[in-house]
């Protein structure tokens, strides 16, 4: 099989409660949110999750819409999500079945 592309948004709603705490002022997604952004966008392409791994959080997300891709290879996803520069911001794998 080859290796699939797939591109998704995956959206952070800064009118959400966490982030009155997490950071005052200056609002950063948690990266358990951008993992599970991944894990439930996989899930709905038919995509078991298993595992996660290397996950990277290379610069800071502020709540908004984002561009993701997932190139997933035989039982691996690869994950990056794009800042609104275009740089990568976050990047990992997932095992999935």
């Amino acid at each position: 099989m080859a290796e699939a592309r797939l591109e998704t948004t995956l959206f952070f709603d800064g009118d959400d409660p966490l982030y009155q705490d997490h950071f005052p002022g200056n609002p950063v997604v948690p990266g358990t949110l951008v993992v599970e952004g991944f894990l439930e966008y996989l899930k709905a392409q038919g995509y078991t999750p298993l595992a996660i791994s290397n996950f990277r959080f290379r610069l800071f997300i502020s709540p908004g819409r984002y561009h993701a891709e997932v190139r997933v290879d035989k039982q691996k996803a690869s994950c990056i999500l794009f800042n609104g520069d275009g740089k990568r911001a976050v990047t990992g794998h997932v095992e999935i079945s």
